[in-house]
This record gives structure tokens, sequence and C-alpha cells, in this order.
């Protein structure tokens, strides 16, 4: 008797929350296929800062500061980096190549305030000392095309206030590692959610390494003030203290002279890592936010339960097959949206890897991110 009451209510709650995480795809789908370019022409055009915080980068920062040197924006920009307590060569590579390029600044940090994270003070500590006014952010270890800055300028039409970017992993074909390649598809899943999040008012995820925002924007919300003390955050946090009043303030950048490519963890500690960061935060979102990744995490979960408990009934096993098809069946169709406005075609073959270690591997990085540890360099 026990066991039958407990089959019905697994389906039951898998059922509920199949429904959901299928509908909300739909509303996504059709959100994608109405993003469109910007086309803001404001004259003159706005000065842009770029924001870099660096800690121990001496391996890639040359690549990243010669990319975004090399910037065609006809407009005023500089490029601002803060050397946060390196260790390595990094202070040594930024001296030269300020002593080279006036437009680059090095801002050093010596010490952080007890409790504080490290990457938001270094980038409130940039945003008091550039005078753009809007702000372009990426990561050190990132590499950004000539023409990021201007298409990311035409995003800002009147009234918005930030723009994510789309950043993506390269991959070659033959070459790239197995865990590379699924970190690719991973990723372009999130930002996938991303856009179509943005587009319905509904800003789920975003990434602080192809990230831009108005100076004056940061300051009307006093920065990262009341989430300084969360390590991860600085980008994800910021756009929730936007959508709470003005969600239809921000946007998300389709133009692919605007695409960053980032580099993937080579070992799946790594991965784990960056994973429990990541999901560490989003028990701050927004309560309309929170709401609707909770429900997904749940039908994640739930795949996880019916799967262990699948072996013992066949209504659970068959139920358990229906949720995952169409889990696959709708994830797929939206990816392939994804793929064509992301021009990543390439990636299709990963998908149903990656379809079938999303759920367990999630819900793990959740449940230890929110409840466990994780290391930060």
């Amino acid at each position: 008797m026990f066991f039958t009451v407990l089959t019905y209510l697994v389906i039951g709650l898998l059922a509920v929350f199949c429904l959901f995480y299928i509908v909300l795809e739909v509303r996504f789908f059709r959100a994608l296929g109405t993003v469109r370019l910007g086309e803001s022409d404001v004259e003159p055009k706005p000065h842009v800062s770029i924001l870099i915080s660096a800690r121990n980068e001496s391996a890639g920062i040359r690549a990243t500061l010669d990319s975004v040197l090399a910037q065609d924006y006809a407009g005023k920009w500089d490029v601002w980096v803060a050397d946060d307590r390196s260790t390595d060569d990094t202070p040594e590579i930024l001296a030269e190549y300020a002593k080279r390029d006036p437009r680059l600044h090095v801002l050093t940090i010596t010490d952080i305030p007890e409790g504080v994270s490290p990457k938001k003070h270094a980038l409130s500590k940039l945003i008091d000392a550039c005078d753009g006014d809007i702000l372009c952010l990426t990561d050190a270890d990132c590499i950004v095309k000539p023409t990021w800055v201007a298409g990311i300028v035409r995003e800002f039409e009147p009234g918005i206030e930030l723009v994510a970017g789309h950043s993506y992993i390269p991959t070659e074909p033959g070459k790239s590692k197995f865990i590379i390649c699924m970190q690719a598809v991973e990723t372009l899943i999130y930002r996938i959610a991303g856009t179509a999040g943005l587009a319905m008012h509904l800003p789920l995820t975003s990434t602080g390494n192809n990230l831009a925002y108005r100076k004056s924007f940061f300051k009307s919300v006093h920065g990262f003030d009341n989430v300084i003390k969360i390590q991860s955050g600085d980008d994800d946090l910021l756009m929730q203290k936007l959508a709470a009043d003005r969600p239809w303030a921000m946007r998300y950048c389709i133009a692919e002279s605007t695409f960053v490519t980032t580099n993937g963890k080579e070992t799946l500690h790594e991965l784990w890592e960056q994973r429990k960061r990541w999901a560490s935060k989003t028990i701050y979102y927004t309560p309309k936010i929170v709401f609707v990744l909770s429900m997904v995490f749940l039908f994640l979960a739930m795949q996880c339960v019916v799967a262990v408990l699948a072996p013992f009934s066949l209504k659970i096993l068959v139920a358990a097959l229906v949720a995952f098809i169409a889990k696959c069946v709708g994830d797929l169709v939206l990816i392939l949206r994804g793929l064509r406005i992301f021009r990543q075609e390439h990636l299709i073959k990963w998908c149903i890897p990656v379809e079938i270690i999303h759920a367990p591997f999630t819900v793990l990085a959740v449940l230890f991110g929110l409840f466990g540890r994780f290391k930060w360099k």
C-alpha cells in the first residue's frame, strides 16, 4: 500500500514539474524569435571604459590585452585593469602594456576588507576610478573582437541600462577534449536561456566576461552594496537589482561582432568547483526568478529520483522515460534555434550526451553550491 501511494505521488510530482518545464521551454522558444539587433546611433558616441579584474593571469593576459586594445570604436574609449594581489608576472605584464599604450590604466589592489568578494571589490574600485559612461566588462582570460565595443554600444538604445553579451567556448573538431565539448554545449544552453529570459523580461542568467552597463545605473543602485560579501554574482546579482523595478531596461546582444571567447575548464575538479560557485548565488535572486529556477531544479531532481526508483516499478519506469523523452525533444528544439542564432550548429552532436548527465550533474552542483563549500582563486 505504501509503495503504491509513493508511486502515484512520485509520478504526479514528476508530471507537474515536467509540464512547467515544457511550458517554460515553449515560452523560451517564442521569445528567441523576438530577439533583434540594437540600433542605437547616438551622437556624440558615449565614452566607454573596458574593465578587467586580473589575479595571477600571466598565462593568458597578453592575448586578452592585445584584443581589447585593438578596438575599432570611433568614440572615446580606454581600458582599466585591476591587478588584484597577483603573485606571478601579471604586474610586470600590465606595466609593460601601460607604458606602451596610454589608453591602458592599471589599478593595483594590495588588500581587501575581510569577507568581501575580491572580484566585486576590484570592479568597484575600477568603476570609481574610470570616466566611462558605458562600462564594458570582460575577464583576463578572454578574447574579444575589434568590433566588440562598437557592437555593444549599438545595443544601448534609449532606456537600456544593461546589455548581456554572448561568450562561448571554442572547439576544434577532432581535437578538443570531451570535457571541453560538453562544456561548450552546456554553456550555450545557459546563454540560450539567458537570451530568451531577457526577451521575456525574466533575467535568469548572464556572464561577467561579456557584460556592459551604464555607470549611472551602477551608481543609482549603489553598486554591489548588500551583495558584496557573496563570492560570486558580479554579473547576475547586479542584473537582479535592475530586474527588481526595470526588467525591460536590459537586453541580450546577439551580434556576432560582439561574441567573446572564453576558456573551458580542463579538469572535472575545476569544472565542479565552478558550477558549485555559480549555483551558490541563485538564492539571492528576485523571488520570481527563484521560483522559476526552483521549479526547473525540482524537475531535474525528480528525474533523478525516478531513475533510482524505476527498477522497482514499471509505472515509474514508463513515467521516467516519457519525462526524459519530453525533456530531450523540448531541449533539442530550443537548442536548435539557439545554435542558429549563435552560429554554433557544429555542437549539435554533443547535445544528447549532455542530456544524459545534465540532471544529476546540475542537481548535485546546486546542492553542494547552496549547502557546501567551493574553492576560488
